[in-house]
């Protein structure tokens, strides 16, 4: 979006052009957090920085979705739990505690966006090759949980 010339050139930070693109449109699909999870003050940030009626489509971490996702994409404490020389893992290869403290990172770190009422969808992204027989769409359904449901040491939005 950068090189298409629709920021205006004193939109040089991404704050400046966070002001300009709310300005111009209610909503916005929040792609990176596909990539590495939001921190809580990212989305502090993104909360204190628009209108009361904008709204974050935020795209689900890889992890959460059965992509692979790069091992340097997660925090450095659960890297350092997983102990893996791959540089990609798949949800299969984190174990349930790992996969617990990333649903409950990823939710904790919108719960300003939600509390705001500015979170709009989470966006759930799934390979095609993610099968919609019994096991992936029970997967799918338990996604649609928030971790607290699924266990009781977890966090709600």
């Amino acid at each position: 979006m950068l090189e298409s010339g629709w920021y205006p050139p004193t939109a040089t930070t991404p704050e400046e052009r966070l002001d300009h693109y709310a300005a111009n449109f209610p909503l916005v699909e929040v792609d990176a957090t596909y990539y590495h999870p939001p921190a809580l003050r990212t989305a502090e940030l993104w909360r204190d920085r628009t209108p009361d009626d904008f709204t974050f489509n935020i795209k689900a971490f890889s992890l959460l979705t059965q992509h692979p996702t790069r091992v340097r994409s997660l925090d450095k404490d659960l890297r350092a739990r997983l102990r893996t020389a791959k540089s990609k893992v798949y949800l299969r290869d984190v174990g349930t505690e790992i996969e617990e403290e990333v649903w409950q990172r990823f939710l904790s770190a919108l719960r300003p966006l939600h509390q705001a009422r500015k979170l709009g969808a989470i966006l759930f992204q799934f390979p095609p090759w993610f099968p919609a027989r019994r096991r992936g769409c029970a997967f799918r359904l338990r996604s649609r949980q928030a971790p607290a449901s699924r266990d009781a040491r977890s966090t709600h939005l």
